[in-house]
């Protein structure tokens, strides 16, 4: 008996028979950087074509810096503690958070001088899903108030064909110079941009950066990856086509509604060109004329042997919507975001089912925030407070630098629904499962900055003759079942 011939497989998605055929056809037991190579540049140039044309795309990468992002940026709060580290070191943490936000306004923290910090963390969070990856070079020394600045680059800098085995034993992958451990040394950027066809430059020539100078931050894939790939890539054949399908409906209506029938000539009989034989009363006196501009209430009489004929058009096709919708669901998934929020479509969405897709989608763009301040922005600080110490932007003592610390808070997001959330954390404190300090960093403010405030608020009112204490909660006999009555849609992007 031949036992290789009626061994099965275990795994139904390891099967080999006729069914499997267009799936074999793409499997790939390639390294991460070898499949990166073979298909960086077109999924990149792909992903700007998109960016450009495709409505959806635009879309995507404006959500991404709305909510990764926000419109103010992440908040950098000082922390340093007075000696013994119990009380917060006010004076202190007021001097730096006063020169970080100096540092941050537009002309200071970019050697372009072209974008406040906001604006280009912003582009940062586009560039990294278009492209993939996004390099930024750290200039120390830099003619500045704090000796600092940073620079945008695009990953076309790094030659994906450059790879070479250096005599040292590192290697260069991709324009990655790595050592043994795959730890990056160096980056060997062209010192022009390689698309840059307008202009003459003798040649390409590199300059070898080192790793300490160069942020390269891509979201990992695989193990062994050296660059990055879009974020859209498993999303972009589809969006592709989705495009192509709306501009082809639009065209086709546009037509259907311009082109309202065709003229029909007929073969004039020889014996009766007047077509009197043919049921018409006498010869004609009028001979009519083709009319191409169509006026209200008006009949036009046709020369003989031409025939008006009706165009009818059936589009848009009536399933275009629901084949729309569907497609962009998958869109949506590959993406990582709601179909709602990317379509902009609340049609039919009711309030629980807008609440939990929301909730959903928030904790995507949490996880995107902690990896930008763990990737970018914790690294930008300490090198913006170690040269702001040597250029004395930041004049402090060496007791006052070791105190230094910092965090950066994200934005946060309103309540979905205020009113019950609200109850829900005044319940939270009152129990003692979860602090103030939680809820108002979850709302993306600091809660020190929050009680100050509060403090003084307080103390105005009293001495305006004012009671500051809040009046007692009223009970909301609210019908729960109201809120699936809702429509959503309220709550701004």
């Amino acid at each position: 008996m031949n036992k290789a011939k009626n061994f099965k497989r275990s795994f139904e998605a390891a099967r080999r028979d006729r069914l499997g055929k267009a799936w074999l056809g793409r499997l790939s037991d390639r390294s991460a950087d070898e499949e990166i190579y073979t298909d960086h540049r077109t999924l990149v140039q792909h992903a700007r074509e998109q960016s450009i044309n495709n409505a959806y795309a635009k879309r995507f990468y404006h959500l991404l810096k709305i909510n990764v992002v926000g419109p103010k940026g992440f908040s950098f709060q000082s922390k340093a503690k007075k000696r013994g580290g119990k009380k917060p070191d006010t004076l202190l943490n007021q001097r730096v958070e006063s020169s970080w936000q100096h540092w941050i306004k537009k002309g200071n923290c970019d050697v372009t001088g072209r974008y406040h910090f906001v604006a280009l963390l912003h582009l940062w969070i586009e560039t990294l899903a278009r492209d993939g990856e996004v390099l930024v070079r750290e200039i120390r020394g830099y003619p500045n108030e704090w000796g600092y600045a940073l620079q945008i680059l695009e990953c076309d800098r790094l030659n994906v064909n450059y790879n070479a085995q250096l005599k040292n034993g590192h290697r260069i992958r991709m324009g990655v110079e790595l050592d043994q451990w795959e730890r990056p040394l160096a980056y060997h950027l062209l010192v022009n941009h390689p698309g840059d066809n307008s202009y003459h430059y003798a040649g390409q020539e590199y300059e070898r950066i080192p790793a300490t100078e160069i942020i390269h931050t891509f979201v990992p894939w695989r193990p062994h990856q050296t660059r990055g790939i879009p974020w859209t890539h498993a999303s972009m054949l589809e969006l592709g086509h989705v495009g192509e399908y709306r501009k082809s409906e639009l065209i086709a209506a546009e037509i259907g509604a311009k082109k309202t029938g065709f003229y029909e000539q007929g073969v004039p009989d020889e014996d009766d060109p007047l077509g009197q034989s043919k049921g018409m009363d006498g010869p004609f006196i009028d001979e009519g004329e083709i009319v191409e501009e169509v006026e209200a209430g008006v009949y036009h009489l046709l020369p003989p042997g031409v025939r008006f004929k009706e165009h009818k058009t059936d589009h848009p096709n009536s399933n275009f919507g629901a084949f729309i919708k569907d497609s962009l669901r998958g869109v949506a998934s590959g993406m990582g975001i709601s179909y709602n929020r990317l379509a902009q479509d609340l049609e039919s969405v009711n309030f629980s089912s807008l609440r939990s897709g929301e909730l959903d989608e928030r904790e995507s763009y949490k996880a995107l925030q902690f990896f930008l301040i763990n990737e970018f922005l914790n690294r930008i600080a300490d090198s913006w407070l170690s040269t702001s110490v040597l250029t004395q932007a930041l004049p402090l003592s060496m007791s006052q630098r070791n105190r230094l610390e910092y965090v950066f808070l994200p934005r946060g997001w309103d309540w979905v629904d205020p009113a019950k959330d609200s109850k829900a954390h005044s319940q939270s404190i009152a129990n003692r499962t979860r602090s103030r300090s939680a809820i108002i960093r979850a709302a993306g403010d600091d809660p020190e900055e929050v009680f100050n405030e509060i403090a003084e608020e307080e103390a105005l009112m009293r001495s305006k003759g004012i009671d500051p204490t809040p009046p007692p909660p009223q009970e909301n006999n609210t019908d729960a079942a109201d809120d699936e009555s809702k429509v959503a849609g309220a709550e701004d992007d």
